[in-house]
């Protein structure tokens, strides 16, 4: 793909949601108090959902069963269809099927590839671990293979509990430095490593008899005694140690990747060529693990996939709030716009539509998820709140509140959060009771309304995701792509950046 179709995309995208932005950008917790469903939903889809039934209705009819057979709701299923168009999956001139990225590499699948080996993760993560090791090691090879350099090493950044260093250290029996912010983590995860090191090879076996479709028998809590280490066997195992280290630094531009490897493989040399990869990559560590890219030299290879949008920092956005502060204060480069197609538009998305993208429509619709009860809680606490303190409208933070049975006890527990940011609110069953009765349908709109506005998830994601790739057009970089990496279901932050270094660069 070329850079003018990536910026004939945006622009579409952009055009398409021009008249959204106050939609995507609103406040959940304000949907009650500011009329939500009057003021953003269409007038065509308000007509279409007279009542509460057929809110039910529309809500099976469309969402769950995906029903086209007839014309009822026609207005929703175009609403729907319309966002649609702009899914990263409906880009088939941009996005990169992985089948077309390995002929157009060369890539080699190997069957060792396919085994699922149950190590200590959940399964969401064993299906994410699995097809970005496997892919890594498919991309190393190629990389290897267009230079004269067969020394690669990768650099793992945001390596957390080091489950994908680990696989590609024990599996693929690469040299891996995993680098994380927290020391912590790093600790963790060489003792996580060091823990399975002891029992991979019989977790290889069993993966291998269940691809025959073999039952294994089962394991036993006895465990054997551990025969006498050889000489032999303590040079292997200092081998295996060797492939996986880590190192707490924070990862910015201009950090000297050659020299942690160093640190930690005194064998690298300053020629050595490198693969950056990172699984889950936090808001701005994705981005900034493609200015590294770009910036290093010795970095030869990237295959990043990112998350958690909510906590990317916009060049041209006003101060908003931010999860963590200490992180935000070491934070060297905005994480969006990073083309400069759309930094001379100084666009901005705005926090709420970075927190929405976040969100799976597939997920939700596959699993047919109802819609949080707290969100409809918050709502119809927020309608108390302004009739009793209207100056502490949307200023009271709640967070997350668990252990409830119902509105009583939800805002029971709140008002305890409130007593320690200095705001005494307390209301009787009474009050309650009425309110929840006043606002008893709204349950149901919201529901709709909560669905209309996921849809525009993965069109904000779009945005997000296609000026990474164009960045890396922007630069040269002719053999960069965006590929769906993940099963949308299992894993919905699916969709990988992968750039390559020619032989010159």
């Amino acid at each position: 793909m070329s850079s003018s179709q990536i910026r004939l995309c945006l622009e579409e995208i952009l055009h398409f949601m021009q008249p959204h932005w106050e939609f995507v950008n609103c406040h959940m917790v304000s949907y009650l108090t500011d009329q939500h469903w009057q003021t953003y939903v269409p007038a065509e889809i308000k007509h279409e959902v007279p009542d509460v039934e057929s809110v039910q209705n529309c809500i099976e009819t469309v969402f769950w069963q995906n029903n086209d057979k007839d014309n009822k709701f026609s207005g929703v299923k175009q609403f729907v269809a319309n966002c649609r168009k702009y899914y990263l999956d409906k880009c088939v001139n941009i996005l990169t099927p992985m089948e077309q990225l390995n002929k157009a590499l060369g890539l080699v699948d190997d069957e060792t590839e396919n085994l699922t080996i149950k190590e200590f993760m959940s399964e969401k993560k064993r299906h994410e671990v699995e097809i970005t090791a496997a892919l890594v090691d498919r991309l190393i090879h190629y990389a290897s293979s267009c230079t004269s350099n067969n020394e690669v090493y990768i650099v793992d950044a945001g390596d957390g509990k080091g489950y994908l260093s680990s696989r590609l250290a024990l599996q693929y029996k690469h040299r891996v430095l995993g680098i994380d912010f927290q020391e912590l983590n790093t600790e963790n995860a060489l003792e996580r490593n060091r823990k399975l090191e002891r029992v991979w090879n019989g977790l290889v076996k069993r993966a291998e008899l269940q691809q025959q479709g073999i039952t294994p028998k089962r394991r036993g809590k006895n465990v054997q005694k551990t025969a006498t280490p050889t000489p032999e066997t303590i040079s292997n195992a200092n081998e295996k140690e060797m492939r996986y280290k880590t190192t707490a630094a924070f990862i910015t531009p201009d950090l000297n990747v050659v020299q942690l490897l160093q640190q930690q493989f005194p064998q690298a040399t300053d020629t050595c060529a490198i693969c950056l990869t990172g699984l889950h990559t936090c808001g701005n560590l994705a981005t900034t693990c493609l200015r590294l890219f770009h910036e290093q030299p010795q970095c030869k290879l990237i295959c990043n996939i990112g998350c958690c949008y909510h906590l990317l920092q916009e060049e041209f956005a006003l101060p908003e709030y931010f999860e963590n502060a200490t992180i935000n204060a070491r934070q060297t480069t905005s994480g969006f716009p990073m083309s400069q197609f759309l930094r001379d538009k100084r666009l901005t998305l705005g926090r709420n539509a970075r927190m929405l993208a976040t969100q799976s429509f597939e997920r939700v619709t596959s699993e047919r998820t109802a819609m949080n009860i707290t969100l409809y809680y918050r709502a119809l606490l927020e309608v108390l709140i302004c009739d009793s303190a209207k100056e502490m409208r949307q200023k009271l933070q709640v967070g997350k509140v668990r252990k409830f049975a119902n509105f009583n006890e939800y805002v029971a527990l709140c008002c305890k959060k409130f007593a320690s940011q200095n705001c005494n609110l307390h209301w009787d069953a009474t009050v309650l009771d009425s309110v929840q009765k006043q606002y008893a349908d709204d349950a149901h709109y919201m529901h709709l309304y909560y669905l209309l506005r996921m849809c525009f998830a993965q069109v904000i994601e779009s945005l997000i995701l296609l000026d990474r790739l164009l960045y890396l057009k922007e630069l040269g970089y002719a053999e960069s792509y965006l590929v769906a990496v993940f099963d949308a279901v299992i894993s919905p932050r699916r969709f990988g950046i992968i750039a390559l270094k020619n032989a010159t660069s």
